[in-house]
């Protein structure tokens, strides 16, 4: 009963093995609805070779608009990184390294900048 479905346990499944690569995983977000994990490896891999990607879908099986893309190198991660606030597919997409989640400082002006999209 209730299986993957339950809020708790559901985020963290990738989380915890990927935990140590955060330094070669990018967090895009913005992408377009109608992205598909095909399209996105392609796009990205220009940037490097791609360990793995992890495209999150809501409820109804659609894509969040987010995805996690690791990287085998971390220069893969630095051309990606040169995406950030690109146009894609009609949308305009953030990338930032994964590991980047406000715990340096810098992520004080989350309210501004992180919320209204």
């Amino acid at each position: 009963k209730g299986k993957g479905k339950g809020k708790d346990g559901k985020g963290d499944k990738g989380k915890g093995k990927g935990k140590g690569n955060d330094e070669v995983t990018v967090f895009v977000r913005g992408l377009p609805y109608s992205v598909d994990e095909a399209s996105l490896k392609k796009d990205f891999a220009e940037c490097g070779e791609i360990e793995r990607i992890s495209l999150p879908l809501n409820e109804e099986g659609s894509p969040k608009g987010i995805a996690f893309i690791q990287y085998k190198e971390k220069t893969g991660c630095e051309e990606a990184l040169k995406f950030d606030s690109t146009d894609y597919g009609g949308r305009t997409i953030f990338v930032r390294m994964a590991g980047d989640r406000g715990d340096k400082g810098e992520g004080k002006g989350k309210g501004k900048d992180g919320g209204k999209d």
